[in-house]
């Protein structure tokens, strides 16, 4: 420790003689070598702040200096929802939704997001905190936590109370991601919020529970509006250190089979095993199967890691992201007068300008679905093409 530096640091603790899981010791350490002790207070052990949790221990290592120099802006809401988005707010053609574990905040994902952001100059980083209230497991006492967590065994995994609110919060942060770019108030010439194309170009991610709360909602939620019978599509999933909630329950939105789902999981988790990701992965696999659908389910796993996260981790996480995320050339961004080669990277706004000036109004009247509009110009374009 620096020694004229005030640093808390968080140490877990196991108590398996003690017949518990996992709990958590807080030690707070000064320059002079003084240490106070904190008593473990919970019988589950809540997600750890990464900017002060990350060690030198296999091969982790702090976040916040790697994040020092990055371009991008940080802005706090008074929800607690934290912003993480490149300083040229223009250049935002993507969102990632990234859901904190149970007994943090945002501020433990703040770091990392701007660790992911540097790689993937072009995605904004929104990192809701979730509300306080009262955990049976941890003997009632008050914490952030997405929804009501009963017990670690499979029967209690099947109750959750409280994940359908939580979704709809998830769900109303991309809605509002999307609205951002296809409301027909918005200015081509005013990119001051910075949006995302649509559900497409969308990844919603999480820690521990906030995985499970990304993994459900990605999978099961459905669009609202004109669409709602539909999934939503999203570019992809990645569950860190989580699993399936409700997994008897669960089935896959029609429009959500093909969606591609990466989950990390360290080898030595006593909080959430790593069994958790074969049952979560065989479990959506086959309702993918029976859905007709091409998702895949990938998983990574990583010896000697705990209930946390190291940088070979996020390294595979900024992969997966680029992969289901690919930045959109600046072409293909900001040239209104020819059509992109890849339809598919085009957002709402441009297909449908498209369709207006290649005249296809009246034929796009109905359509809501992305692929519907990139099905019309594809049919526009090779009509023409065929003309020549």
């Amino acid at each position: 420790f620096h020694p004229r530096k005030r640093i808390k640091s968080r140490l877990r603790i196991d108590l398996d003689l003690l017949g518990l899981r996992t709990s958590q010791l807080e030690v707070e350490s000064r320059g002079d070598s003084e240490a106070t002790m904190r008593p473990p207070g919970f019988l589950f052990a809540t997600t750890l702040s990464l900017s002060s949790h990350l060690s030198r221990r296999h091969g982790l290592v702090r976040v916040r200096a790697l994040s020092s120099s990055l371009r991008v802006t940080t802005t706090r809401g008074d929800d607690g929802t934290i912003v993480v988005a490149p300083d040229d707010a223009s250049s935002v053609s993507a969102s990632v939704i990234l859901c904190h574990g149970l007994g943090d905040t945002a501020e433990g994902w703040a770091d990392p997001a701007r660790y992911l952001a540097n790689k993937l100059p072009y995605v904004k980083f929104i990192l809701p905190t979730a509300p306080t209230q009262p955990v049976t497991l941890n003997m009632g006492m008050a914490m952030p936590s997405w929804y009501d967590i009963v017990g670690l065994d499979s029967r209690s995994n099947e109750l959750c109370n409280g994940l359908d609110e939580a979704a709809d919060r998830i769900l109303s942060l991309l809605e509002d991601e999307v609205a951002r770019d296809t409301s027909d108030q918005a200015s081509e010439n005013d990119d001051s919020c910075g949006s995302t194309a649509d559900y497409s170009r969308a990844v919603l991610a999480g820690f521990s529970q906030g995985g499970a709360l990304a993994l459900h909602t990605g999978m099961t939620g459905r669009r609202r509006g004109p669409t709602g019978d539909n999934g939503l599509s999203v570019a992809g999933i990645v569950v860190m250190s989580g699993y399936l909630p409700r997994p008897s329950q669960f089935e896959v939105a029609p429009g959500s089979e093909d969606t591609p789902i990466l989950h990390c999981h360290g080898m030595e988790d006593a909080v959430v095993p790593v069994q958790a990701t074969e049952l979560s992965r065989d479990r959506v696999s086959a309702a993918v199967k029976d859905a007709g659908g091409r998702g895949t389910y990938e998983v990574k796993t990583y010896p000697r890691l705990d209930h946390s996260v190291l940088m070979e981790e996020l390294d595979d996480v900024a992969a997966f992201l680029r992969r289901v995320l690919p930045p959109i050339s600046e072409q293909n961004k900001g040239n209104k007068e020819s059509v992109p080669s890849d339809l598919a990277l085009m957002s709402i706004r441009q297909l449908r300008d498209e369709i207006q000036r290649a005249g296809l109004d009246e034929r796009a009247r109905g359509m809501f679905e992305k692929s519907e509009l990139v099905g019309l110009l594809s049919e526009h374009l090779k009509h023409n093409k065929q003309q020549r």
